[in-house]
């Protein structure tokens, strides 16, 4: 027993050494600290401070950054009191419970501030090692009694397009008068009372109209509007006006199929066929007929054909019929263009 210990205590102490190799000082690990948020900014909303940034991808060093675990806020008081940088808040880099996220953007709510204290916050990325990277540029903002919401939302749908138009406020949420013309920012969402957490004007508005262009047709939009008390960042916002929806609506019609061609015969029967068309939205094409009997064309065809040929055997022997063809979008509103040339068949 006590030889059968010795040449397992050797064998363990020989695959030991043989997987050290060479001797040499220890490795050290590199760890890398991340990068913080570049782009942090602050606003005022409802008496309480809005903190908006995007997730960095990148460590100090350059390198990618692939664990990262939280973000760490800190705030400094600086009227009418002071008080020194403290960290307020950790926010998860996955699923927070304490911040809305939408794509890479983050946006975290501090609701524990005063009206008249001007503060000032930056936020610090930490590592699932524990790391924690330098503090980001500072965004200081000053809480004010908020104005007004605006009134009269409303919202009108077009190509590609929603067109906003509201009323101004002119007081404040103590009823206090307004002694400035405000600017508006715009928030849109996807569902209703979920908006992303940075307007989608680049600079505050001016004026009381605004177009929400690019958009996609047949898709519901939902906006909300605040009056923005500064005129440079960081933004104060009022009050949220009432929430408005709209679907931009597709109204371009595709183009007249073209190259239509009618052929009768053999027998009672008129074979019709045209070219394709290309738009990428297109759902099919309606056939029309009329003949001397019947001046106004009548549909042929119930539902839009998939394929640009159609086969007539409701003619008559002797009969002489006009055809259009006209092609219809896939849209809610099934566009449809204009008619096709006319063209004539003799049925036999």
């Amino acid at each position: 027993m006590r030889i059968r210990q010795v040449i397992v205590v050797a064998s363990l102490g020989f695959l030991v050494l043989s997987g050290c190799g060479r001797s040499g000082p220890p490795v050290v690990p590199i760890l890398a600290e991340p990068s913080p948020p570049t782009d942090l900014t602050a606003l005022v909303r409802s008496r309480a401070v809005v903190l908006a940034w995007t997730r960095p991808t990148t460590n100090v060093d350059g390198t990618v950054l692939k664990y990262l675990a939280a973000f760490r806020i800190s705030r400094q008081q600086m009227t009418p009191q002071t008080s020194a940088h403290s960290v307020i808040a950790t926010v998860k880099a996955e699923k927070p419970e304490n911040a809305i996220v939408s794509g890479a953007r983050f946006a975290f709510t501090d609701s524990h501030v005063v009206v008249g204290g001007k503060y000032a916050y930056s936020i610090e990325a930490v590592s699932r090692r524990g790391i924690v990277g330098p503090p980001s540029a500072e965004a200081t903002t000053l809480v004010t009694v908020e104005m007004e919401a605006p009134s009269s939302l409303r919202a009108e749908a077009g190509e590609r397009a929603i067109r906003l138009s509201w009323v101004a406020p002119t007081r404040r949420a103590d009823a206090s008068p307004l002694a400035i013309v405000p600017r508006y920012n715009i928030y849109r969402g996807a569902s209703p009372g979920r908006y992303d957490p940075s307007p989608i004007n680049r600079e505050p508005v001016r004026g009381t109209q605004f177009q929400d262009a690019n958009l996609i047709n047949d898709q519901t939009y939902y906006y909300s509007v605040m009056a923005v008390e500064s005129q440079e960042p960081p933004w104060q916002e009022g009050l949220s006006s009432s929430e408005v929806s709209a679907a931009p609506v597709d109204l371009t019609p595709p183009a007249p199929p073209r190259g239509v061609r009618a052929v009768a015969g053999p027998g009672a029967v008129v074979s019709l066929s045209w070219e394709l068309n290309r738009e990428s939205d297109l759902l099919g094409y309606l056939v029309y007929r009329s003949d001397a009997a019947e001046r106004l064309p009548k549909r042929l065809t119930e539902a839009p054909l998939k394929s640009p040929i159609l086969t007539d055997r409701t003619v008559r022997p002797g009969g002489r019929y006009t055809y259009t063809v006209t092609a219809v979008d896939a849209s809610l509103r099934r566009n449809e263009s204009v008619a096709s040339a006319a063209v004539e068949a003799r049925v036999p």
